[in-house]
């Protein structure tokens, strides 16, 4: 896209985009218009969070007098609303104001998080415990299915491309990307001492960089998640959709710029942790990991294997919840670290590392915030699939702007009615 085709909204939006990085770093997660906004903001003097938060204002009221002629333009303006209105609180918040914390979360992600209730807890860990095999405490037996399951670390890159490309297989029975495009688009790498499990940051022109954090052991649960979520129908086919709908055929300018921690990081996460469910059934999941295993020389982890699907499922149901009402006991009631962190050990028979691994994304600027988008944009995109049909809507959601209190709002009304 040349700058000459932006319309001013989008050139003003990118730019204020990348200048908040400046304040927010990791606000940007990539960026693949014109160069010469990107030069602009490079070469001159940071601009103040708070003329960055009445640019934004400006911004809401040109986004206002959009003109909605059909439904495409209407989820257009509410789409900029939605991003603005989370750049005015990261704004706000590098000038020094203090925000409350689940006041932040609904600006930023255009959600209100509330704590899983303790009967609602229990039922989720019940599920999970239910799905492990028998014998013993809830610890010991997860910790053997996950040691059975263990790809080793010299194998989990190739698990990972062997997987993802299968995924892009299935996702070509129901979804379109170019026909020369394949696992290829995908560039792979690893990473070390990071607050977070695995990447995908978009690079332009159909390529995307998926990066993994080897620190933490790998089963071959995760890596069926992982190559969905990252890859196919996941992060990498929702970015190079997005390039070809939004950017290059309606010209939608601030599309080039992806952000963390706005409502767009809410859809794109929920449609990545639902990405699986869309393209593959359990069964067809289960020989998928079946042959994960064998790709890895797993062997004798016959019973893990019988319910590595069910337990899959039911752990991250059970992390999610944990997660969530873990981040509200340390950022809204002000628990002590240590409660936290022997509350996520006693609740999710996670290991003292991943809980560790917990702990730095919850005390992390962005990702005490952003953890909120899995739970969250899933159970938004399941009800509103529920809706709108799940091949027919995840094509949508692929290819179009929405945002979250949208969603919300088209799934009340349906059963409204």
């Amino acid at each position: 896209m040349q700058l000459t085709e932006m319309d001013e909204i989008a050139r003003r939006y990118v730019l204020l985009g990348l200048r908040i990085e400046r304040h927010v770093r990791g606000f940007v997660d990539s960026y693949i218009g014109p160069p010469e906004l990107a030069e602009v903001v490079a070469g001159e003097e940071p601009v103040t969070a708070m003329a960055l938060h009445d640019e934004a204002l400006r911004l809401q009221e040109l986004a206002d007098a959009l003109p909605a002629t059909d439904e495409e333009q209407g989820r257009r303006r509410d789409w900029l609303q939605a991003q603005l209105r989370a750049i005015k609180a990261l704004a706000r918040e590098a000038a020094g104001e203090e925000i409350g914390y689940l006041d932040l979360v609904e600006e930023l992600l255009d959600i209100r998080p509330a704590i899983v209730p303790e009967e609602h807890f229990a039922e989720i860990r019940a599920r999970f415990d239910a799905a492990l095999p028998p014998g013993g405490s809830l610890a010991d037996r997860y910790a053997k299915f996950t040691t059975a399951l263990h790809v080793p670390a010299g194998r989990v890159m190739d698990a990972m491309r062997g997987s993802t490309e299968r995924f892009r297989t299935a996702s070509r029975r129901d979804f379109d990307f170019p026909a020369a495009e394949g696992a290829e688009g995908i560039d792979w790498g690893d990473v070390h001492d990071q607050p977070w499990g695995a990447e995908a940051r978009f690079t332009g022109d159909g390529r995307t960089l998926v990066r993994l954090n080897l620190d933490l052991p790998r089963d071959v649960t995760v890596i069926a998640y992982l190559a969905s979520h990252e890859g196919y129908p996941g992060h990498h086919l929702d970015h190079i959709t997005k390039e070809r709908t939004l950017v290059r055929q309606r010209g939608f300018g601030e599309a080039t710029l992806r952000t963390i921690d706005t409502p767009e990081s809410v859809l794109a996460e929920g449609l990545a942790d639902v990405a699986r469910e869309v393209v593959m059934t359990d069964v067809e999941l289960s020989s998928e990991l079946r042959r994960i295993s064998r790709e890895a020389g797993i062997e004798g982890a016959q019973a893990e294997l019988e319910a590595a699907v069910q337990v899959g499922t039911a752990n991250r149901a059970l992390t999610d919840a944990a997660n969530g009402n873990a981040a509200i006991m340390l950022q809204e009631e002000g628990r002590p670290a240590d409660e936290v962190r022997e509350f996520l050990l006693e609740t999710t028979a996670r290991p003292p590392e991943l809980v560790a691994q917990m702990m730095r994304t919850l005390m992390d600027p962005i990702g005490r915030t952003y953890l909120f988008t899995y739970s969250a944009g899933s159970r938004l995109i399941r009800d509103w699939l529920e809706v709108q049909g799940q091949t027919t809507g995840f094509a949508r959601l692929l290819a179009e702007q929405h945002t979250p209190s949208g969603l919300a709002r088209e799934a009340s009304e349906t059963d409204a009615s």
